[in-house]
């Protein structure tokens, strides 16, 4: 258990020195690097010959292109979902590959990791996401709806709705931290007691549950974008 715990930690890999500013390359920046890193590839490989009769690469894009928009329509809202579309699409795809980095721990001599295990990570994305629930509520409600959004359904209510904007983005970062920590430490454990025939709970615990907590965190994103962007009648 030592050894896992220790393994949650931030580590400090290198750190380069401008002058009097020190800039410290951590396992999680580089982590979310190789995230971002293999994202970009994916994109130039998979959009660099995109045309009107699609192979299977080109339909399995079109079909996730589609499962977003179709998200953000439902949940956002005819009128403004193109709006959110890019924002949205990129942190589900982000979120998906950097808890998917996990499943690389069963190639010796990588000790890559899923970022979103460091609540660094997970606390920004979520603080992103509720400034631009405030921001799309001030653009399409105006400020004076928005300040009667506060007081709905009932004046004694402000104090709570108030808290929203708290609460909100602490069940965000804290739900996303949470399992897959939760995740990380179980595969672990059945990693030091049986090996690399573990590798079929990996299935699971880093593939299906790291793309299930990847749509919750971008679904409750839309959800909350939806509400903020309803105009009362």
């Amino acid at each position: 258990m030592d050894e896992v715990f220790q393994k949650l930690e931030r580590s400090l890999i290198a750190e380069i020195s401008f002058g009097n500013f020190k800039f410290e390359l951590s396992n999680t920046l580089l982590c979310v690097w190789i995230a971002m890193a293999l994202l970009i590839i994916a994109s130039l490989l998979l959009a660099r010959k995109l045309n009107q009769r699609p192979g299977k690469a080109q339909v399995i894009l079109e079909m996730l292109v589609a499962f977003i928009r179709g998200m953000c329509n439902d949940f956002i809202g005819d009128a403004h979902y193109k709006n959110y579309v890019n924002y949205i699409g990129t942190l589900f795809l982000f979120l998906c590959m950097s808890n998917l980095l996990s499943v690389l721990n069963f190639i010796p001599g990588l000790n890559i990791y899923s970022p979103t295990k460091d609540i660094n990570v997970t606390m920004p994305l979520a603080i992103m996401t509720i400034l631009i629930v405030i921001y799309s509520s001030f653009r399409y409600r105006g400020a004076g709806g928005t300040a009667k959004s506060l007081f709905a359904p009932i004046p004694m209510m402000l104090p709570f709705n108030l808290m929203e904007y708290v609460t909100k983005p602490l069940s965000l970062c804290l739900r996303l931290f949470g399992n897959v920590v939760a995740a990380f430490v179980i595969m672990e454990l059945i990693f030091h007691t049986m090996g690399i025939a573990a590798a079929p709970f990996s299935a699971y615990f880093d593939f299906f549950d790291g793309i299930l907590q990847a749509y919750i965190f971008v679904f409750l994103t839309c959800l909350y974008i939806g509400q903020a962007v309803e105009i009362e009648a």
